[in-house]
């Protein structure tokens, strides 16, 4: 009977200390970061009065008789799971999920927490305002590099901190260059030079700026040399010199074609519709019309009248092409020649009344033009000294064919050689600064300095980007870099059109920018191959400190040639002089510095311990906890190494559920009345007995 009072007494006792640690975790609703125990009871030790026995081939087994002595606290357990997050708005705040804890040290020792309500104390440490604790992290270089292999340490960022000047070593472009940039037909080129000079060119290149000229024997002009299409090199036997070499038949220079002089010689025009009074023409065979003349001078797109007679039944509507009028001539003249069955096309919708044997005339005009060897072609000047190129000079010496305006024509020596020969060669150093382009449709570019042009090439308008660089002073200057395609996956670049480029800014420094460079190229999938750029700086200022040369190296990797828009844009590294402005944690707990020029850099990292019994750890107090002999050795690593997660500027809230903590008040209180209940039935059997002595 004893038993069930000692049994009673330790349900009591038991159930008396699950509501302390219920009352404790009531008491700490809303204590930051704090973790809620329980308390869970094991029955004690049982006393047998008789023990199991096995089963007899006569008998059946039998179990033991036990007699329990009460119950005992068993554990009382931390329950580490994650609270909510209650957003603060204070940006050194932290909430932590996950299975880890910050680490905090003071000169008593190391201790872990879960509560992130940290912030700068006087001298820029990371702290727990509470007790002066300092945050443990890493932190970050002078370059910004974390380094999360190392002992953590106390995080300092104080206030006003400097950022030093960082002078720019490279820069990276990124993004897409547009495979579908539209190209036009380049008709002209025309080359401006300092000196205030033009020249029309056939070809340019930025290495053929220079006008070389030869002086003749048999001409007092000199002959122009062109590069890119004068037949190199004009020697004679002895190599170091060029005087004596005569240039009979050698290519020498290009021309625009205005017009082509028959001067006796054959020049066979073909005619076609005006396309505004005449669609279409065509002989009795089918074929375009086409006059041989011996005489006059002739231009492509020339308007020249055809007169004739409508032949009989020659009116037809909706001939060969629908909603058209097809019309016969009996004959029709043109050019002084007459042919006979002319078909002409009239064009619909006009205004017309055609009848048999009604005489008309329509425009044609001059669609191409083949002229035989001695007929003249006319160009405008090109002489080095302004004379106006002459027919004589420009006379063919063999077939040739003009098929568009603005053809250009490759001046050779003159077959009779009245030319002479070289007598002294001269060059004149000419530096462009600006070339035009005229293009097929009448559209006008201006090409880059730098640039490689050929009439009947094809130009494409440039991708202009400028990315800044910082001097070894911290000063900023903005670069340009020109994209321009060339060909099919292939681009070249440029310094706003030249591989120099300088400037004054307004604090009196001169920029100097050079470029050295190789082309970019992709494959057919638009991916990069190869191409890169270096840009090579220097700084002049009277008067005052001028910053060190330095070059920057452009990294093309990461460009794409895809078809769509041109969204390529540079980043570079380097920074101005600087001051800290704020700061700013992100989920990894990487503390990161905003500066007032503009630049962020990471400053230092929060720790994270993690332990494989986090609920074996000690509590201390002042939601600190220590490592014991059961919680295992901290693992130290980063928020994101561990799979943890850091929210910046909020709380971790109290993970005590009030609705639990109520039930368990309710249970544990009836499970205290229960036990007191044991122990008055015990002693009401105690009295009865010790009564029946009487």
């Amino acid at each position: 009977m004893m038993r069930s009072l000692f049994s009673g007494v330790s349900g009591l006792k038991g159930h008396q200390t699950r509501m302390d640690v219920i009352g404790h975790n009531i008491s700490n609703i809303n204590t930051v970061g704090y973790k809620a125990s329980r308390v869970t009871f094991a029955d004690t030790l049982y006393q047998t009065s008789s023990g199991a026995s096995a089963p007899t081939g006569n008998l059946g087994g039998i179990n033991p008789k036990q007699i329990g002595l009460g119950m005992n606290v068993a554990s009382i357990d931390t329950i580490f799971s994650d609270a909510s997050a209650q957003g603060t708005g204070k940006n050194t705040d932290v909430a932590l999920s996950g299975n880890g804890l910050f680490i905090m040290k003071n000169s008593t020792g190391t201790y872990y927490t879960r509560d992130g309500a940290f912030e700068f104390d006087a001298e820029g440490n990371y702290v727990l305002p509470g007790n002066g604790s300092f945050v443990q992290g890493w932190m970050a270089r002078e370059n910004g590099e974390l380094v999360t292999t190392e002992q953590p340490g106390n995080i300092t960022i104080k206030a006003g901190k400097s950022m030093q000047p960082q002078m720019t070593t490279a820069a990276s472009y990124l993004n897409n260059l547009n495979a579908d940039t539209k190209g036009y037909e380049i008709a002209s080129i025309v080359a401006k030079y300092k000196d205030g000079t033009q020249k029309s060119l056939g070809t340019y290149t930025e290495s053929s700026v220079g006008e070389m000229s030869l002086g003749m024997t048999g001409t007092t002009k000199p002959i122009p040399l062109e590069d890119g299409v004068a037949d190199y090199p004009f020697k004679t036997t002895d190599t170091v010199t060029l005087t004596g070499t005569p240039v009979k038949g050698k290519a020498l220079f290009s021309s625009t074609v205005t017009s082509v002089e028959a001067n006796g010689a054959n020049v066979k025009v073909t005619y076609e519709g005006d396309k505004s009074s005449v669609y279409g023409i065509t002989d009795s065979s089918g074929n375009p019309i086409s006059v041989t003349h011996t005489t006059g001078t002739h231009a492509i797109g020339d308007v020249s009248t055809i007169s004739g007679t409508i032949a009989s039944a020659g009116v037809k509507a909706s001939g060969s092409n629908p909603g058209a009028t097809e019309l016969t001539l009996a004959t029709a003249t043109i050019g002084g020649q007459t042919f006979t069955n002319v078909k002409i096309t009239v064009p619909n919708p006009k205004d017309f009344t055609y009848a048999d044997g009604q005489t008309v005339n329509f425009s044609l005009v001059k669609k191409k033009i083949e002229a035989d060897a001695g007929a003249k072609i006319h160009t405008p000047n090109t002489y080095s000294d302004g004379t106006v190129l002459d027919a004589n000079e420009a006379t063919t010496g063999a077939p040739f064919t003009v098929t568009e305006k603005n053809q250009r024509y490759i001046y050779k020596g003159r077959v009779n050689g009245s030319e002479g020969t070289i007598q002294s060669v001269t060059r004149k150093s000419k530096q462009p600064t600006e070339v035009t382009l005229t293009m097929k449709d009448g559209q006008v570019f201006t090409g880059a300095v730098n640039g490689e042009y050929k009439v009947g090439g094809m130009y494409y308008p440039p991708s202009v980007t400028t990315f800044t660089v910082y001097d070894s002073l911290g000063g900023a200057h903005s670069i340009p870099l020109v994209f321009r395609k060339v060909g099919a996956n292939e681009w070249d670049m440029s310094l706003a059109g030249s591989d120099t480029y300088s400037y004054k800014e307004a604090n009196g420094m001169e920029v100097s920018a050079s470029l050295t460079k190789t082309r970019l190229k992709f494959d057919q999938t638009g991916r990069y191959v190869s191409g890169d750029a270096t840009v090579s700086l220097t700084y002049k200022r009277e008067g005052a400190e001028e910053p060190k040369s330095h070059k920057v190296t452009v990294s093309l990797g990461a460009l794409t040639q895809y078809s769509g828009s041109s969204t390529i844009k540079a980043e570079t590294d380097g920074n101005a002089e600087g001051v800290l402005k704020n700061v700013t944690i992100d989920n990894t707990g990487t503390i990161t510095g905003v500066y007032s020029n503009g630049k962020i850099k990471a400053e230092a990292q929060i720790a994270i311990a993690q332990f494989n019994n986090a609920s074996g750890l000690t509590r201390i107090g002042g939601n600190f906890y220590q490592q014991s002999n059961n919680s295992g050795a901290a693992n130290v690593k980063t928020a994101s190494d561990l799979g943890c997660t850091i929210t910046p500027s909020a709380l971790e809230m109290s993970n005590v559920d009030i609705a639990d903590q109520f039930s368990d008040m309710i249970v544990t209180q009836r499970g205290f009345q229960a036990n007191s209940k044991t122990i008055t039935v015990g002693d009401e059997m105690l009295e009865t007995l010790i009564g029946m002595k009487r």
